[in-house]
């Protein structure tokens, strides 16, 4: 039996932090090619890494969502597990 050891492109967790070059693209359509999100938007996502998309949730979820991370927060058994 033998192991083909192959080397991780996309390391991650190592002992020092490092910045790793892209090896794949990031958007993989062609420029124009239509879709949901604007080529400016596609744009910043290639040149940041992350997009930005308004009112994709709302003012009444983000409230639902503070109000269970508040209990979370304040929950003796969640903040006594270690994970």
């Amino acid at each position: 039996m033998t192991t083909e050891v192959r080397a991780d492109l996309y390391p991650s967790r190592g002992a020092a932090e490092m910045t790793t070059p892209r090896q794949d693209p990031v958007i993989w359509s062609a420029p124009g090619a239509p879709g949901p999100i604007a080529a400016k938007d596609l744009q910043g996502y290639e040149h940041d890494g992350f997009l930005t998309v308004d009112q994709l949730i709302t003012p009444d979820e983000v409230a639902v969502y503070e109000a269970e991370l508040n209990r979370l927060v304040s929950d003796p058994a969640v903040r006594a597990d270690e994970r």
